[in-house]
């Protein structure tokens, strides 16, 4: 089994798209792991025969390790740019992986075409005045603007979500300005 790793290993470090696997590959890599790993508990390490166990079993998950990697690598790059890929050549568990990434891929991008970008279905957003009880950077507002920085005893308005978390923290203090209910700005 360690040389069906190892040819498959180099196989897929010298291609650009997923090399033939059978579909129970990993599997039956996972039995010979597990054949490795009860011998090398019932060897003695000390001896060239456990010491070399011990190595195979080693490079052997190394192997597997790149392998997966380098599969998946490509599976995925394919699946972002939309290139397909023969899902003949894949293993059991790399089929469900391409499954389940194209049904979520296309689920975010139907969800990207109901929701265009840009906009945000808040509508008008809601200021808050407030004085500031301390020195505050710059921060980003609920509506992606910038605001700030402010210096301790400035004045500002802010959206009235970010407003509220200042005056928690006590870093500011709200100001009620008479004569204006629900000052709002459009995006």
């Amino acid at each position: 089994m360690y040389n069906d790793l190892y040819k498959a290993w180099k196989s897929e470090k010298t291609s650009e798209k997923p090399q033939p696997l059978p579909s129970d590959f990993y599997q039956r890599v996972a039995g010979y792991l597990k054949g490795l790993e009860d011998d090398c508990a019932s060897s003695d390490t000390r001896t060239v025969q456990g010491r070399l166990l011990v190595k195979e079993k080693e490079m052997a998950r190394r192997l597997l390790e790149e392998l997966r990697e380098a599969r998946l690598q490509k599976i995925v790059n394919a699946a972002r740019i939309g290139s397909a890929i023969s899902t003949a050549d894949l293993t059991e568990e790399e089929r469900t992986l391409v499954r389940n990434f194209n049904e979520s891929l296309a689920s975010f991008k139907e969800q990207e075409k109901k929701e265009p970008q840009g906009s945000q279905s808040e509508g008008p957003v809601e200021l808050s005045v407030v004085r500031f009880l301390q020195d505050i950077p710059e921060i980003v507002g609920v509506d992606l603007k910038i605001y700030g920085p402010y210096k301790k005893e400035d004045v500002g308005s802010l959206p009235s979500q970010n407003a509220q978390a200042l005056v928690k923290q006590g870093a500011a203090k709200e100001i009620e300005v008479r004569g204006i209910s629900n000052r709002s700005v459009e995006k």
